[in-house]
């Protein structure tokens, strides 16, 4: 073994071979640590990486690059959505790991980053995503005899609990049905709330798909927002999604006057009467959020006054939460609610109903406590969930 030659600036180092150039002469590489102890164990791993089929010409790569490769090359398959899904965990959750190189990256850096999301609240779902780019990312360095194991396969992912979803109160629901015909979001929302649809499949609905004769909405595309702003249609996820929604009374009512004054084939088009943008989407809803807010009774904030909330604002998903909340209370049958909602798991509805069960349950031992005690309760306005 060569003798470890010390610098003048008190580096030791040492010159390994690691191939032949193209004229049969040597190629080394160099390798610089502080002790001759230090300088034996890089040595010692640098060969063993050689061993194993690391190119050196690739030593120096990064996580970025190949992170970039991995975002915008390596999957031609994968859609526009999924695509900029892995940008934006890469630009937003994994940014730190960026500049490390391959050679450096441990388990403890990965783990570092979800166990802060973990603590900042995000979903199990998320960090879950988080975890297989980053692995992905790594098994693309083995595929390329850069690494010889991926470091990040044993991070863990913390289990955390879910956010509890609120179906609309009492005054929500009151306030939505008695302004809706005052903005164009108006009757997208009474569908999601009579009929249960996901934002995507209200956003693909045509008039074509609302069967006034049958009383039936046909439920067979969604819409999804792709990179650059784009929306494309595209089949449900599952067989499940694919479905007819009964058309109850006062939804039928409201459907047939909008059907009139439709000047476009969606029912839920932009303001010129095309599909929705992301964009679009977004202003629309502020906009509605807005305008509930004025007719609860708020107010926007000036230079003498502060804003008024007079109504908290709501997601989409809350309509359809709300949807199924009401058929619970309805005595709607769980197979039934099913398949109106297009889950393609049973259990996912049997979670909403039994928590709403178990809600109503402890609602009535409130109420009869307070009897016993000779008190009067007040029931509380809306239940919570961990649904989808």
């Amino acid at each position: 073994m060569a003798r470890a030659k010390k610098r003048l600036d008190g580096l030791y180092q040492r010159c390994v071979t690691v191939g032949r150039k193209a004229d049969g002469r040597p190629e080394r590489k160099v390798i610089y640590a502080h002790t001759q102890k230090e300088l034996e164990e890089k040595v010692a791993e640098y060969k063993e990486k050689l061993s194993n089929g690391m190119l050196p010409i690739h030593e120096n790569a990064t996580f970025g690059e190949f992170a970039e490769l991995l975002c915008k090359e390596y999957k031609p398959t994968i859609s526009d959505g999924v695509r900029k899904q892995y940008v934006s965990i890469c630009n937003n959750h994994l940014s730190e790991l960026k500049h490390m190189r391959l050679t450096e990256l441990r388990n403890a850096h990965l783990q570092t980053i979800i166990n802060r999301m973990a603590r900042n609240g995000y979903s199990t779902k998320l960090m879950s995503h988080v975890k297989q780019v980053a692995s992905q990312v790594l098994r693309l360095a083995q595929d390329n005899d850069i690494l010889v194991r991926n470091v990040f396969e044993r991070v863990k992912v913390p289990s955390v609990k879910p956010t509890k979803r609120l179906p609309l109160t009492e005054e929500q629901i009151d306030l939505v049905k008695k302004t809706y015909q005052g903005h164009r979001m108006g009757v997208p929302v009474m569908v999601m709330l009579y009929a249960g649809l996901r934002r995507g499949e209200l956003l693909a609905l045509q008039w074509t798909d609302v069967d006034f004769e049958k009383r039936v909405i046909r439920v067979w595309r969604s819409l999804a927002f792709e990179a650059k702003n784009q929306a494309r249609i595209k089949n449900p996820k599952t067989a499940a999604g694919t479905r007819e929604v009964p058309i109850v009374d006062p939804l039928y009512d409201i459907l047939t006057e909008a059907k009139k004054k439709a000047a476009s084939i969606m029912v839920c088009p932009s303001a010129k009467g095309t599909l929705m943008t992301d964009t679009a989407w977004k202003t629309s809803w502020d906009s509605y959020m807005h305008y509930l807010n004025i007719q609860a009774g708020g107010r926007d904030a000036s230079r003498s006054n502060p804003k008024v909330v007079a109504m908290e604002p709501f997601t989409p998903h809350q309509l359809r939460h709300t949807f199924i909340t009401m058929c619970h209370e309805a005595g709607v049958d769980v197979k039934v609610t099913q398949e109106i909602a297009g889950h393609a798991d049973i259990h996912t509805t049997l979670m909403i109903y039994t928590h709403l069960t178990n809600a109503k349950r402890d609602e009535g031992i409130r109420t009869l406590n307070a009897h016993l005690l000779g008190k009067a309760v007040k029931p509380k306005s809306g239940t919570q969930d961990n649904s989808k």
